[in-house]
């Protein structure tokens, strides 16, 4: 995968400064149904001020991702309902279809913290809720990931609704917390800002930026220690063509190991 679609991708599957901490009414979990459909252009900003663009159009179980690299164009198609996803590389009018149950969990997020079971198995993992928490006032599931490579075990305070931890804490004391500050507007939409803090034992914390949109249920804006910034512009939320969560029309079939040494979806 090319370093810049791989960075645009992280926005959505995909997340400075200190505040008070609004009332905890305003950063409760979101119990929306479903978020509504909508496409919108994502940008990441380099420290530089360099601008890297892609689009992202997501409807119910389906999301579609246009990347835009080295002058080479690729789209990403996930159906989620269906496990499938669409590789296409509008250059050589090709695509490919892979079937793989994760890509349900790619589209909306995923319910644990949980790695696949795949993951877990290859690493000897294990993976359990062990009680409830809570963080910036909201109820949390506390779980716990044990395995060789962790020396010990990863505790992280997990919210539901936004599909999120809000703290994970390491056996060697470091720890990752986002805490609620504020509602503020990005794009001209209602999100909640939330401070990101990555604490290391004996060193100061390295503070980042999370806003998270309550009815489409995701991250519009990051800001990542370092400079980066990602954020979702022009968000337009309506219905989306059903076509474009299939390959186009007139493309030719390859398999998928040919789609990937081509660069298509990478």
């Amino acid at each position: 995968m090319k370093p810049a679609a791989a960075v645009l991708i992280r926005l959505f599957i995909l997340l400075t400064s200190f505040g008070a901490l609004a009332t905890p009414v305003l950063a409760q979990t979101p119990t929306a149904p479903a978020p509504p459909a909508f496409f919108a252009t994502a940008v990441q900003i380099l420290p530089d001020g360099t601008e890297q663009l892609g689009r992202i159009m997501k409807s119910g179980d389906n999301m579609r991702i246009e990347m835009q690299a080295g002058g080479v164009s690729s789209v990403q198609i996930m159906r989620g309902a269906d496990g499938i996803a669409y590789l296409v590389d509008p250059q050589t009018r090709t695509f490919a279809e892979i079937r793989d149950p994760s890509v349900a969990r790619a589209v909306a997020g995923p319910n644990d913290p949980c790695p696949s079971p795949a993951e877990m198995q290859a690493a000897q993992m294990t993976c359990e809720q062990v009680g409830q928490g809570e963080v910036s006032g909201i109820t949390t599931q506390t779980w716990e990931l044990k395995g060789p490579q962790i020396q010990g075990a990863m505790r992280v305070e997990w919210d539901t609704g936004r599909r999120r931890a809000l703290r994970q804490e390491w056996p060697d004391g470091t720890t990752m917390t986002l805490t609620f500050q504020a509602m503020q507007q990005v794009e001209g939409r209602p999100t909640e800002y939330w401070q990101t803090a990555l604490q290391r034992p004996d060193q100061p914390a390295v503070i980042g930026g999370w806003w998270f949109d309550p009815e489409l249920l995701l991250v519009v804006r990051e800001e990542v220690p370092g400079g980066i910034t990602r954020v979702l512009r022009d968000i337009r939320v309506g219905p989306i063509d059903p076509a474009m969560f299939l390959p186009p029309l007139g493309y030719r079939q390859v398999d998928p190991q040919v789609a990937r040494q081509s660069g298509a979806g990478q």
